[in-house]
């Protein structure tokens, strides 16, 4: 099948745009992305969670199998109506990556959606390509070594209110509330979430207490978000400077997905994946992209071209009720 007829299957029988609405859908997404100029914030790969002033966020890791962000509770959410009609994406052969998010942002904003409550749980259930611990406990900052990458499944849990948290360690669940030995994290405002529903109310690095932050392509693989959220984090992307496409960027399972990012401390390309022929965010890597030699207290890294840092793909984002639930 060719890429306009899987596109024609995923996303209904309508008719293509005519040339002319392709080209006012594109001049209208050009003048959002000149609308202002962009603040670009570059992330250590030896941190990949970027946080403000020192404030250290738990990372929800992992690569994943399946494509699709799955959505508890029923209700659909409301299609702004500049949208292009049912069926249609704004662009049939996205040629930048201004125009990739676009369509990711037209996806997202289609899926169902029901606002939680906030004793409910956003669940976050991925698969991460990583060294094996002896290696990795050795050599934490290396890529995935061939012969030593294995898939590690990871299931987390955070209540909406950001009071508790779940996870499994050595097999059994364990549920922790806030201040519970000890234990403390911050976790971004449920306020400040859901009045993220435009490019321009979108910032660089998502604010949380104090002089928190998370930088937006971390920001949306640790939270569950709503549709119209996610579709302004895209937009918004796409008037970033500095976003460019690697067509040769293939997910953990073999099936082909567009790489979007951007080019950090010169050699390392940090980029979100989606699939190529629904458009739906996958997950996320950190790839050299040209050899390269980092000189550091603990001695010199050598990287080459190829070289895969991390790995996420996400298989499922939902709100479910309690810890332990998937659906």
């Amino acid at each position: 099948m060719d890429e306009i007829g899987a596109l024609r299957e995923a996303f209904g029988g309508d008719e293509v745009p005519s040339q002319a609405a392709e080209n006012r859908a594109r001049a209208a997404l050009h003048q959002r992305m000149s609308s202002k100029e962009q603040r670009v914030t570059s992330m250590s790969r030896r941190n990949r969670f970027a946080v403000t002033a020192g404030v250290v966020v738990a990372a929800a890791a992992a690569v994943v199998v399946a494509a699709v962000m799955v959505v508890g509770g029923g209700g659909d959410q409301a299609v702004p109506d500049a949208a292009p009609a049912k069926g249609v994406l704004p662009f049939a052969r996205p040629a930048s990556a201004a125009e990739y998010l676009e369509n990711a942002a037209w996806t997202a904003e289609r899926k169902p959606w029901k606002d939680p409550r906030p004793d409910q749980f956003m669940y976050i259930e991925t698969l991460e390509l990583r060294n094996k611990p002896a290696y990795e406990n050795e050599h934490p900052n290396d890529p995935i070594k061939t012969g030593m990458g294995e898939n590690r499944k990871i299931q987390e849990w955070n209540s909406i209110d950001g009071q508790t948290r779940a996870g499994y360690k050595d097999g059994r669940l364990v549920v922790t509330r806030r201040g519970q030995g000890g234990e403390y994290w911050d976790r971004i405002a449920w306020s400040t979430i859901t009045s993220m529903t435009r490019p321009d109310k979108v910032p660089d690095a998502v604010p949380g207490p104090g002089s928190m932050g998370i930088e937006l392509d971390a920001f949306i693989g640790q939270y569950v978000v709503p549709p119209n959220v996610q579709a302004a984090i895209f937009r918004h992307l796409a008037q970033a400077p500095g976003m460019t496409i690697n067509p040769d960027a293939v997910n953990i399972d073999g099936r082909p997905a567009v790489g979007l990012g951007r080019i950090i401390e010169g050699y390392l390309s940090q980029e979100l994946l989606f699939d190529q022929q629904t458009y739906q965010f996958i997950g996320e890597r950190l790839v050299a992209v040209k050899d390269h030699v980092s000189h550091g207290d603990d001695g010199d890294h050598v990287s080459h071209r190829g070289d895969v840092y991390r790995q996420v793909i996400y298989s499922k984002m939902t709100i479910v009720d309690r810890p332990g639930d998937t659906q």
